[in-house]
């Protein structure tokens, strides 16, 4: 690597820290709408690295002109140059009998449409010259940074974490590749069968330009303006593809920003789903994607199973998490809320990094911390799934859905050998949470009302109470704060939380 290179883009990082910077340290809703604006362009001009950066912090974003701000900063090749590098792909030769002068830019490449020869449209994806060694230079800086914040206090596996996002982007820069990647795809997606992953011709994909049959539809962007039942159906269509592919397969799409997809519609209620781009693809090994299945599974049926040899099982350090012990059951029960509720799910609902900080507050940094650096593109992959489910703005079953087409290798999950780590009888198990979260009045006319509510509840408990009742327990100096935060750092055992005694109602609140 040239030291030009690294110096080049050692700058404009810097620039891109002195914006965040600013972004930080913004008083005001105009200074930070100001701010966020100008980082992310500055990310969208700077390819590569940063660009993907911007699309993680665009993916969810409410701002659809944010959003926008990124896509037209990210400066596309001249068409010159585009035919320069065609030429340098397959010489002399003319492969194309047109090619549009008009393309969609990406962060590593630019896709053009077009046409072969003998008819055929299709899209051609050409990479940036040059953006390997950047990318490359943007690694090094990695390796580079000082060890600060939580990264030094947590002791967080930098050379791991810099190694899983090289292989990454080694294998994006390579399209043929990608091109692997993407055919394998279309083997293992059947049955799904409103799932489209364009064909490639792999005859003329080569390291910088990939050819692949044109399939087109419309953006998540139009997908959140039609109605309900429509985004419903699209959104089992997202839900299916990925559930299919991550416990199937352990070969899911790792890329998961919204311009990676796209719908097709045939009638009022009934879509395809087109998925672009494999350069990055999550390879998952047998062991792992059965011990992710046979969490949940033993977190559905409230098994007797110490969830440090879960997590030991999906590569976590083990010797780390048991200062962490009575309260994994409580983080690994938000960690995969959306699968274990019968009814439809909302994803707004979720909020988990916000009840992570409630449950263990600054030692989720520690939990982060013993998990194995690769699991980083499984959280990218889940998160992108989630994002574009809050856009879509639909509550989806995703205990239903997943019964219906993983049923058959539940066996195999619930058989997997899980490894043995050190513990005690008195370690806390997936049944050692509470399963209910009752409340019992008894009101000055005699009158009694019960109340049984999911065990999950007791996460907010002031939301489930009305005004009346907050107003008693203030006067009676009843701390609801205390109370909550104590019932979070015991991991929601079974328990009294408070009782409540006025003119008008006896009161028991209780985990069981």
């Amino acid at each position: 690597m040239k030291l030009g290179a690294i110096f080049k883009r050692g700058a404009n990082l810097l620039k891109l820290g002195v914006a965040a910077r600013k972004l930080r340290k913004s008083t005001t809703e105009d200074q930070r709408h100001w701010a966020q604006h100008y980082l992310v362009e500055l990310l969208g001009q700077s390819r590569g690295l940063p660009t993907k950066i911007g699309q993680f912090m665009t993916m969810d974003s409410d701002d659809q002109a944010l959003r926008e701000s990124l896509n037209n900063s990210l400066e596309p090749m001249s068409f010159e140059e585009v035919e320069e590098l065609i030429s340098q792909a397959y010489g002399k030769s003319t492969v194309f009998k047109k090619l549009e002068k008009s393309c969609k830019t990406a962060s590593l490449g630019q896709v053009h449409f077009g046409k072969l020869k003998d008819g055929t449209e299709v899209a051609v994806k050409v990479q940036y010259p040059g953006i390997a060694n950047t990318v490359e230079a943007e690694m090094d800086l990695m390796g580079w940074l000082p060890k600060v914040g939580p990264v030094a206090k947590w002791g967080f596996k930098m050379d791991g974490y810099r190694d899983a996002f090289w292989h990454n982007f080694s294998e994006e820069l390579d399209y043929r590749i990608e091109a692997k990647h993407q055919e394998n795809y279309r083997q293992k997606i059947p049955p799904l069968e409103r799932i489209v992953v364009p064909e490639v011709i792999s005859d003329l994909t080569q390291p910088t330009v990939l050819v692949q049959k044109k399939e087109e539809g419309f953006s998540l962007d139009k997908a959140e303006t039609m109605m309900p039942e429509q985004k419903q159906a699209m959104g089992r269509l997202l839900l299916q593809h990925y559930l299919h592919m991550l416990f199937r397969h352990g070969f899911v799409h790792a890329d998961p920003q919204p311009a990676n997809f796209a719908f097709r519609q045939y009638k009022k209620s009934y879509f395809q789903l087109i998925i672009y781009d494999f350069g990055s693809v999550l390879e998952i090994p047998d062991d792992t994607r059965l011990a992710l299945l046979r969490i949940i599974l033993a977190l559905r049926e409230r098994e007797h199973l110490d969830p440090l040899t879960c997590l030991s099982a999906l590569g976590f350090d083990s010797e780390k998490l048991k200062d962490l012990r009575p309260t994994l059951p409580a983080l690994m029960s938000v960690l995969f809320e959306p699968f274990l509720i019968e009814a439809p799910y909302d994803v707004k609902e979720w909020r988990m990094s916000e009840r992570f900080d409630q449950i263990v507050g600054d030692m989720k940094w520690w939990f982060r911390s013993a998990a194995p650096p690769k699991l980083i593109f499984l959280m990218r992959t889940l998160h992108g799934l989630t994002a574009m489910l809050r856009r879509l703005d639909v509550p989806l079953p995703w205990q239903f859905i997943m019964d219906q087409i993983l049923s058959d290798i539940y066996p195999q999950a619930r058989a997997l050998t899980l490894p043995e780590v050190e513990g005690d009888s008195k370690s806390p198990a997936f049944d050692s949470m509470a399963r209910y979260l009752k409340v019992h009045v008894v009101k000055s006319n005699g009158n009694k009302v019960s109340l049984t509510m999911p065990g999950r509840c007791a996460d907010d408990i002031e939301s489930i109470m009305d005004e009346p009742v907050k107003e008693s327990i203030q006067r009676q100096n009843i701390d609801l704060q205390s109370i909550q935060d104590k019932a979070r750092r015991s991991g929601f055992i079974p328990q009294t939380l408070f009782e409540l005694h006025d003119e008008e109602r006896d009161m028991k609140v209780w985990l069981e």
